[in-house]
């Protein structure tokens, strides 16, 4: 292996939170090498992006590196100031944060940003300010920012999520540094815009031998960049070494069940596997091994003491190897029976569309003002037909601004529909007045895309889901009771007297399914259910939804750009661009044997695991 452009040797890094400290990172190594991916994963709250902040020097000011080694080209980024810290950030060693609403700067355009940013950490030379301007235009044009030569002078605010995140993509590939950090830096994307930007991380590291560390919850990503692979839990390296052997032969137990846990259409007779319990806090970590209470195969040594790092099989893996030799004993994901196809179930449509058309007025630009023409439309849903039987899982998919969310809350009159019908058991919805729409949306409820936005922070769980009916003036007999509500969604009846900011990204999700279900409805539109999660926070949601569906026999519309997942557990696929539907068909058809060109180039771009990766845990 060649000399590591960066190193990381021993690091141990502690929070201090009121008068206690500790330990969020123990005893981490890595290298990284110049032109290699070395990929990071593990569930939220194991400490990723401590380590990611770490090697930038950016931790919160409670956060301190209490004993360890971080060096860039050999020298020791630990013993920096402040000033040459500022020198090798950007420049030598740059990173791609999670969110981008933090990183940009809301009170100035994206050119000024951009320019900026040149300026102060890459080597210009002296260039002028519309040369600078040039090459970020350039760069916007290469991450598929539209109209990169108008819309670099657009506020932050005036973009989506997933083109601000291009932007910072941009913003930071402009710097060239020899060590990129990405977290979680393709989350937000489309599969389309997401290929291009991993195709653009590895002619980096190709072309100029930048050496990578990508952190995503996206094992499909890491399969398809990384060379190394690092598995963390609990601030431990718990599993180690060349990425096909991690990925394809996993040693540790918490490797396997990540793993289980990916959704792919190579698994629709499976049911995908979860990991129970959290992890652990990291104020109060367990005696021995910190994975043993989740552990399918924990013995009574793991409690002993914590298990060192030791080689195993060309890796390095933190386990026992009575329990690594336990492996069989695990569930099968497959072994629950799959639930019944949309082929085997009676077809009954129960809501459908013809011709909707949903068009909202753009922007008047200076030619427009002058020649006095009006707007020109924007035509989010464009004569759609699309129909959802009862009992049926269907799954919309599309790029951002393909108008899948628009059609979402057009089924549910959320927005005004232009033209065209939507018709609910036998009855179109336009023609509802206010007191007769009331009594029918009961039956038609959504799951929002953000869970946090969408529940009160002043309001508890018992008081979240059970709104719906002091709303609707709902009689007691018709309600659910909370703890049957909660129950619904698998958690547990002590969550009911939490707010929001104390749930889980997965927990605050169920929590929006369970308000959705208190009215009991027939169809289910679900914006992004899985978003956001942990491969296994994300499994147990959509066994949770395949599963309410058989119980509660609902109607359920998938919104999502991530294939692997409508290719897992939909139905049938339909596939939007530019408002309207290009291909629908059975989920399996759709991902065998597409038949559009649009549908080809979005499966071309999914990145999945080996085909011969384990499915069971």
């Amino acid at each position: 292996m060649a000399e590591p452009v960066l190193q990381v040797q021993g690091l141990h890094v502690n929070y201090r939170v009121k008068s206690h400290s500790f330990e969020v990172l123990h005893d981490i190594d890595l290298d990284v090498a110049a032109g290699s991916v070395v990929g990071i994963v593990g569930e939220s709250g194991c400490g990723k992006s401590t380590l990611a902040s770490a090697m930038m020097r950016l931790l919160p000011p409670n956060g301190r590196v209490t004993s360890g080694r971080l060096a860039l080209h050999g020298r020791d980024l630990l013993t920096l100031s402040c000033r040459e810290l500022r020198e090798v950030r950007g420049r030598e060693i740059g990173m791609i944060f999670q969110d981008p609403l933090t990183s940009l700067n809301p009170t100035f355009r994206v050119s000024t940003q951009m320019i900026n940013a040149q300026r102060a950490h890459a080597d210009t030379g002296g260039r002028r300010r519309d040369e600078l301007r040039a090459e970020a235009v350039r760069m916007l044009e290469r991450v598929g920012i539209p109209d990169p030569q108008l819309r670099i002078d657009d506020y932050p605010h005036q973009f989506s999520g997933g083109m601000r995140q291009r932007i910072i993509v941009a913003t930071t590939l402009l710097l060239q540094p020899n060590v990129l950090i990405c977290d979680e830096a393709t989350s937000a994307l489309d599969v389309t815009i997401q290929a291009q930007i991993l195709q653009i991380l590895t002619e980096l590291c190709r072309e100029q031998g930048t050496a990578l560390v990508v952190i995503s919850h996206d094992i499909g990503v890491i399969s398809q960049l990384a060379d190394q692979v690092l598995v963390l839990y609990a601030g431990r390296v718990v599993e180690s070494g060349a990425a096909a052997e991690v990925l394809q032969r996993p040693q540790h137990p918490y490797t396997r069940k990540l793993l289980a846990a990916v959704p792919s259409r190579h698994r629709r007779d499976e049911r995908l596997s979860t990991i129970p319990g959290r992890v652990p806090s990291l104020a109060e970590l367990p005696a021995g091994c910190t994975f043993a209470d989740r552990c399918h195969a924990a013995q009574d040594a793991c409690t002993n003491g914590e298990p060192p790092l030791v080689d195993v099989a060309g890796r390095q893996v933190r386990c026992l190897p009575e329990v690594r030799d336990a492996a069989p004993s695990v569930e099968l994901p497959g072994d629950a029976a799959p639930a019944a196809s949309g082929a085997e179930r009676e077809s009954s449509v129960l809501v459908r569309t013809e011709q909707l058309r949903v068009h909202f007025a753009g922007r008047r630009g200076l030619l427009d003002r002058l020649s006095a023409k009006g707007p020109t439309a924007v035509r989010a849903v464009d004569g759609v037909d699309l129909g959802l039987d009862r009992g049926e899982i269907v799954g919309l998919v599309g790029e951002s601004g393909s108008g899948k969310t628009t059609l979402g809350k057009a089924l549910l009159r959320l927005v005004p529909v232009t033209g065209g019908q939507v018709v609910f058991d036998g009855t179109d919805i336009a023609t509802l007045d206010r007191r007769r729409w009331r009594g029918v949306r009961r039956g038609l409820q959504m799951i929002f895309q953000e869970p946090y936005g969408s529940l009160s922070p002043r309001l508890r769980v018992d008081q979240l889901v059970t709104e719906p009916y002091r709303i609707n003036k709902t009689p007691p007999q018709d309600q659910y009771g909370v703890d049957e509500l909660l129950g619904l969604v698998g958690l547990a009846a002590e969550q009911a007297t939490k707010y929001p900011h104390e749930l889980s990204g997965g927990q605050a999700r169920r929590v929006g399914i369970a308000r959705a279900l208190a009215m009991q409805p027939a169809v289910v539109v679900a914006d992004e259910p899985t978003a956001g999660l942990d491969v296994s926070a994300a499994a147990a949601i959509l066994n949770l939804l395949q599963d309410l569906r058989d119980r509660l026999s609902l109607t359920l519309l998938i919104i999502t750009h991530d294939l692997n997942v409508v290719g897992y557990v939909a139905d049938r696929i339909a596939v939007m661009k530019q408002g309207a539907i290009v291909e629908i068909d059975t989920a399996d058809r759709v991902m065998d044997v597409p038949q559009h060109p649009y549908t080809r180039d979005l499966l071309a771009a999914i990145p999945e695991l080996p085909h011969d990766a384990p499915s069971s845990a």
